[in-house]
């Protein structure tokens, strides 16, 4: 099989999966949950191997990177949901790995090659650079999600109702969801000041990594392009976040709202740096 069918197993492992979740029984749940980590598995198995296959220098590829983040963002939900016990989580995250997946497999498998601009020193700060990054954005998608699932339960606690993925009453399905522990208003804002606090800093060492990559590779340190003013004021966006919720203790629906808008402009930042303008980032 090639690189890119390889990442359709576990992305139809994922869609696949929503079929016993939409059957809307808690033992057809544990049927999704149990394929949610088979899928997780298998694009662990493939990326092991791969690795060993091909070593570090394959990460250099496009959709190797895309990939990587598909399996990032899928650790992390895994850890979160095993750590709040939050049931839904695999629920809301899933796609975005799945879409991820997909794109993956479009991505045209092509090698980037570093030795022409950077040393052997540099490409390593590079590998780093890209895995910081990937992480702390992973972290960031999740505290999207768990923002907007805050926006909307707070919402509907305002109008006497509860946060539910079907809106039926007495299903057997309820219990999985509606006990109040997933929907938790407190637990949802703990939970995305866990993924600020891990992610920040995770995020501030990969822009400085980025901004010694970039002036290595211009030879000057002025030179200011616009994945750079971009990634700067997303780390701006989560600095004010952070202070604010250390130093002011803020919380909640401000807090949601910034988290959500910190996300949006990494977003910005990804199509900026690989897909409008990739020579921004210092490749053609």
């Amino acid at each position: 099989m090639t690189t890119g069918e390889l990442y359709l197993i576990p992305f139809f492992i994922y869609v696949f999966s929503y079929i016993f979740l939409l059957l809307r029984k808690k033992k057809f749940y544990q049927a999704f949950v149990s394929l949610i980590y088979a899928g997780f598995i298998i694009q662990s198995l493939i990326f092991f191997i791969w690795l060993n296959l091909h070593g570090l220098k394959d990460l250099m590829s496009v959709d190797w990177i895309v990939f990587f983040n598909a399996w990032v963002i899928m650790i992390v939900v895994v850890l979160f949901n095993l750590f709040y016990k939050t049931k839904y989580i695999l629920i809301y995250i899933t796609p975005i790995v799945a879409i991820n997946l997909l794109i993956g497999f479009f991505t045209p498998h092509t090698y980037i090659n570093l030795k022409p601009f950077f040393s052997n020193f540099d490409q390593a700060v590079l590998l780093t650079h890209i895995i910081l990054i990937l992480i702390g954005d992973s972290l960031f998608a999740l505290a999207f999600i768990i923002s907007l699932i805050y926006i909307f339960q707070e919402r509907r606690i305002k109008i006497k109702k509860n946060l539910k993925l079907f809106d039926k009453k007495n299903h057997p399905f309820d219990e999985v969801f509606y006990q109040g522990k997933g929907y938790n208003l407190e637990l949802l804002d703990s939970m995305n000041y866990q993924c600020l606090k891990i992610g920040f800093p995770l995020i501030t060492v990969g822009i400085a990594m980025g901004i010694y990559l970039s002036s290595s590779l211009f030879k000057s340190f002025m030179i200011v392009k616009p994945i750079e003013i971009i990634s700067l004021a997303t780390w701006l966006i989560y600095a004010v976040l952070l202070h604010e919720r250390v130093a002011k203790g803020l919380r909640g629906k401000k807090a949601a709202v910034f988290s959500i808008i910190g996300f949006l402009l990494i977003i910005s930042s990804l199509s900026f740096s690989f897909y409008l303008f990739p020579e921004f980032h210092g490749f053609k």
